[in-house]
């Protein structure tokens, strides 16, 4: 019997990752924050996952083979990582890293003292290279015998998988306090050559030699079209992403925007035109899937991280200018980016930006870019759609 601790129980977390480990052989750990859901989910032992495709919405009930901690629980969790095979998934949002890196750290200086194995970490963050975002965490954090532990006994990967996960409905809740909703994502793909552990052996968990390389498509790609949705959606007053897809100049900027992006990425990466044209139609068939009418201000909130250099729309853009590409559609979704409204500290923060130093300076200290950038340019001299 193996363990899978998952730090984060929410909805992906709870009702993806567990989903994937939920299999003889392994038993699963939620740690939360949350104390009232900890409780819950101690007290009731089950909950239902609701998984919606293009053909209805299907119902897998999780029953059993779970516990959960509350992350003050510190006994109870230096006691879990002094198990040898044990095997971690991150499954937070990227703002709260560091705070989850001071939580776990001082466990692997205690799984150390312990001489237990090796043991690996999966990165279910939405971000460009979480797994040496969370290595330089852990590392700053970690010094002498412990930091060349955690080198030489500690993998750390990022993951591949399009699991979009809205709220749930209401209706859901009623049914199950405890629901969460998915749109039934098959697999999860991890790093093969960054484990150190045994490598899990499981029907939906695919060792792949690039994860690096799959993570980055799905970012530059879904997760992209999610931002050019909200961005552009929400100035022509849609509230859903059903809603956007419905329009059909909006449509065609979420394809352009596509097809923008996959010549960067073949080029950086080498795939195959033939596989990014199936990987393209693919996501099209996710945004169009009526059981899954994501929230757009849910797809667009902290707009200062979704709008910086490294992530979902200027280094999809930036790859496109690489490859000699023009990337005007995903443009258009930057410079409406800084027009849109939210009320989450980092959308908050760019928009006082935009009033304060104008939209020029605001541009360069939130996309990391100067006014030599191509994409600079771009950016300023866009009329949004």
């Amino acid at each position: 019997m193996r363990t899978l601790v998952i730090w984060g129980a929410g909805r992906i977390g709870r009702g993806f990752v567990a989903d994937l480990f939920h299999e003889p052989g392994w038993r699963i750990v939620f740690v939360d924050i949350d104390r009232a859901l900890v409780d819950r989910l101690n007290e009731r032992g089950a909950y239902t996952i609701f998984k919606a495709t293009a053909a209805g919405i299907s119902r897998t009930r999780v029953e059993g083979g779970f516990t959960a901690l509350h992350t003050s629980q510190t006994d109870a969790l230096k006691r879990l990582f002094a198990e040898e095979g044990l095997m971690l998934d991150i499954a937070v949002h990227e703002p709260k890293l560091p705070e989850v890196a001071d939580m776990i750290a001082p466990l692997l200086e205690a799984r150390f003292k312990e001489n237990a194995g090796p043991m690996d970490i999966m990165m279910n963050v939405n971000m460009t290279s979480p797994d040496a975002a969370f290595t330089r965490l852990l590392e700053a954090r970690l010094d002498g015998e412990a930091l060349a532990c955690l080198r030489e006994r500690v993998g750390i990967t990022g993951i591949a998988a399009m699991c979009i996960s809205p709220v749930a409905t209401e209706a859901m809740f009623r049914e199950d306090p405890l629901a969460v909703l998915n749109n039934a994502w098959p697999e999860q793909a991890i790093g093969a050559p960054q484990l150190k552990g045994e490598k899990p052996r499981l029907p939906r968990v695919r060792l792949s030699a690039d994860v690096h390389a799959e993570e980055t498509r799905k970012l530059y790609t879904l997760n992209m079209a999610h931002a050019l949705c909200c961005y552009l959606g929400t100035r022509r007053g849609y509230r859903t992403v059903i809603e956007a897809m419905g329009d059909g100049a909006l449509r065609a900027r979420v394809a352009q925007a596509l097809e923008e992006s996959s010549l960067g990425l073949s080029r950086a990466f080498g795939f195959p035109a033939e596989e990014m044209a199936a990987w393209r139609a693919a996501i099209i068939g996710l945004l169009d899937n009526p059981s899954i009418d994501d929230n757009l201000p849910r797809l667009g909130a902290d707009s200062r991280r979704k709008l910086s250099h490294d992530d979902r729309l200027c280094a999809p853009a930036r790859l496109c200018l690489e490859a000699g590409g023009r990337p005007d559609a995903i443009v258009s979704a930057i410079r409406a980016g800084f027009e849109f409204c939210h009320d989450d500290p980092g959308t908050n923060d760019v928009r006082a930006r935009v009033e304060r130093d104008g939209l020029p300076s605001a541009v360069a200290s939130v996309c990391g870019l100067d006014e030599n950038d191509a994409l600079y340019r771009m950016i300023l001299d866009c009329k949004p759609d």
